[in-house]
């Protein structure tokens, strides 16, 4: 468990890039840099939250599975992690055609945020982020195929939450910085490094669902 915890962390911080591209233009938008730091925490607390009660309701929905389909779930996410390494190596670009397919769904949400705009405490940040927390993206997607594995509502909420936690240095970052670590990130070399580390990610799920598989 402490193995996938550390995983789904490194793949929210590894995939920065994507969020800042997704969240960070909304921040941005909502205008909620310039509110200060609280403001913004507040939201991506709000956004992780969300992240978490999607894995507990995965999680949830899935705790009658008997033990020996655990190793079939893990190289589903083993094909998850795979196909998220070829976006950062520019091989296949599903990712956008995935998150086309929600976004009539993001459509009918994104009411419901604005009526907490426009800000006027910190905390009303924490609704609006999570509501955000749904907007369609293929990484989130991913990350909720791994959290599915550990089929409990405990143990996916978990991974979900540390996914998120991943993705907060990079939402927290402001300015100057904030351009800077979106161009580091979107360098050929940075997305090569990305793509392979996911695709060590794939490797180890993959040897460790057939080690159990072997054991069964």
């Amino acid at each position: 468990m402490t193995a996938d915890l550390i995983s789904a962390a490194l793949i929210g911080l590894i995939s920065a890039g994507h969020c800042l591209g997704m969240c960070g233009g909304i921040t941005v938008a909502l205008g909620l840099h310039s509110q200060g730091q609280g403001t913004l925490l507040f939201y991506n607390l709000g956004r992780i939250a969300t992240y978490a009660l999607l894995g507990l309701l995965i999680g949830a929905g899935l705790h009658w599975l008997p033990p020996s389909v655990t190793p079939v779930l893990r190289l589903i996410a083993a094909l998850l992690l795979v196909l998220i390494a070829l976006y950062y190596l520019n091989i296949k670009p599903w990712i956008t055609q995935l998150e086309k397919l929600a976004l009539p769904l993001w459509r009918g949400l994104q009411p419901l945020a604005r009526r907490w705009l426009p800000l006027r405490h910190p905390l009303q940040a924490f609704p609006v982020g999570m509501i955000w927390g749904l907007l369609p993206c293929g990484l989130v997607y991913t990350a909720l195929g791994y959290a599915a594995t550990q089929a409990n509502a405990i143990g996916s909420a978990a991974l979900m939450l540390a996914f998120g936690l991943g993705t907060l240095p990079a939402m927290l970052a402001t300015g100057a910085f904030s351009q800077q670590l979106n161009g580091w990130l979107r360098r050929p070399v940075t997305r090569t490094v990305i793509g392979a580390v996911l695709l060590c990610f794939a490797g180890w799920l993959i040897f460790n669902a057939t080690h159990m598989l072997g054991g069964m």
